[in-house]
């Protein structure tokens, strides 16, 4: 259906655990993700640390189901707003632009809902509507960005997906091949400089890319030495 769908384990049991670890910290991801740098303002970050902390505590001390959306058809924009290297760029995500996309988060999160109603998750959780209901209200609390909330969103799975979207991480897809990059990974008019990292990725794997991003740096620095030999060697 499009999509991944993981267990992740919580943050930890101490009682400032959501502060530190899933606040703070996260919060930065959340700010730059979903939000406009002009509407990241003083107020809405500390607004959005003061909800964080009327989250019961209980929503952290056990476990989580993420669901990412794979392949996505929608495209954001990424630009450089000046020359100096130390000013972040202006990025828009463009989150669910594609009604697709927005189909295969919902499908993905009934697909999880299904999943914690199951015999093999109510025989200890004695999960039921209500608690459906409840937890879908704590995620959308506690997601990790400044996206104003909604009253439906157990009602709505749409707005769900909308309310509580984010980037963890793992960004790419910025210097697209064929617009930043060749197919060698040289910069398009530049001399001698390549791009090998998870930027030039069109899909990111479904899980941790590091891997990947070393499979794909060993075999571009082959290639390169074989290129160089074979000049040398006038082939």
């Amino acid at each position: 259906m499009g999509v991944y769908i993981e267990a992740s384990s919580g943050f930890g049991e101490s009682n400032d655990s959501i502060e530190c670890h899933h606040g703070i910290i996260s919060a930065e991801i959340g700010q730059l993700s979903t939000i406009p740098p002009e509407q990241r303002t003083p107020e809405a970050i500390q607004a959005y640390i003061r909800r964080k902390k009327d989250i019961p505590h209980e929503a952290f001390r056990g476990g989580f189901i993420l669901e990412k959306i794979a392949y996505p058809i929608s495209t954001g924009q990424l630009k450089l707003i000046s020359t100096n290297a130390e000013d972040n760029p202006s990025i828009t995500f463009n989150y669910f632009k594609h009604p697709h996309d927005l189909q295969s988060c919902v499908d993905g999160i009934r697909m999880v809902i299904k999943m914690v109603q199951s015999e093999h998750f109510t025989n200890f959780t004695q999960f039921d509507k209500q608690t459906t209901d409840r937890i879908l209200n704590m995620s959308a609390s506690a997601n990790v960005n400044l996206i104003p909330k909604h009253t439906n969103d157990t009602k709505s799975l749409e707005q769900f997906c909308k309310d509580t979207v984010l980037t963890i991480w793992h960004y790419h897809g910025g210097c697209h091949v064929g617009k930043v990059v060749d197919r060698e990974h040289k910069v398009l008019g530049a001399h001698r400089l390549r791009i090998v990292d998870a930027s030039v990725f069109d899909e990111s794997p479904g899980t941790n890319p590091q891997a990947t991003i070393m499979m794909m740096g060993r075999y571009m620095g082959l290639k390169i030495l074989r290129d160089r030999l074979g000049k040398a060697a006038g082939v």
